[in-house]
């Protein structure tokens, strides 16, 4: 790819398309188009170019359709930030993608997005979800996850219903990234001194 697209910032006054952050997406028909690979071939050069990125939707690249990729594997690292990664998956495409959840419980944990810009906030998400999705051939994929990878996967599909994790955090509680940073490792810290 020669030049990827910037991400759709919410709050930027410069940031064109941002209509398609708060509108559902479209959902991709099979066989997928020329214009529609270009668009997962375009998620997967923006995810893959990033560092620290768990996971991307097309709407936050501009594009309004139900696109995600995400990645969840195992490491030492992930695990000291997430202790609930209890499931993994390495890195996927996902269309049109659904969940429902199972059971009632939820947790509560700090999400950050590229859309939202900056922030980070706490987020009550369904602690176990079972999925449904497509993958590029067309084959339907299906499935319970639990912890943080189901926290990622609900976060990724709510954009392409047009749901930013700003929305869902309560008044008040939306903090600077930096300041979020510091309260999780001064945690961790005591954590570790307990």
């Amino acid at each position: 790819m020669s030049s990827l697209p910037d991400y759709v910032v919410i709050k930027d006054p410069y940031s064109p398309d941002k209509e398609v952050l708060l509108t559902p997406a479209q959902p991709f028909s099979f066989p997928l188009s020329d214009p529609d690979l270009t668009i997962i071939k375009t998620l997967e050069a923006k995810f893959d170019a990033e560092e620290n990125c768990a996971g991307l939707a097309a709407p936050q690249l501009g594009f309004s359709k139900q696109g995600i990729i995400f990645a969840a594997p195992y490491s030492p690292e992930l695990k000291k930030w997430r202790p609930d990664l209890i499931d993994t998956m390495p890195k996927t495409v996902w269309l049109n993608a659904r969940y429902q959840p199972f059971g009632t419980e939820q947790s509560i944990d700090y999400e950050g997005c590229f859309s939202v810009g900056g922030f980070a906030g706490p987020v009550a998400r369904y602690k176990t979800i079972d999925y449904e999705a497509f993958l590029i051939d067309g084959s339907r994929v299906t499935g319970r996850v639990q912890g943080f990878l189901a926290r990622l996967i609900q976060h990724e599909i709510d954009h392409t219903h047009g749901i930013l994790f700003s929305s869902l955090v309560p008044k008040g509680q939306l903090l600077p990234l930096d300041h979020y940073r510091r309260l999780r490792a001064e945690a961790m810290e005591k954590g570790r001194s307990d």
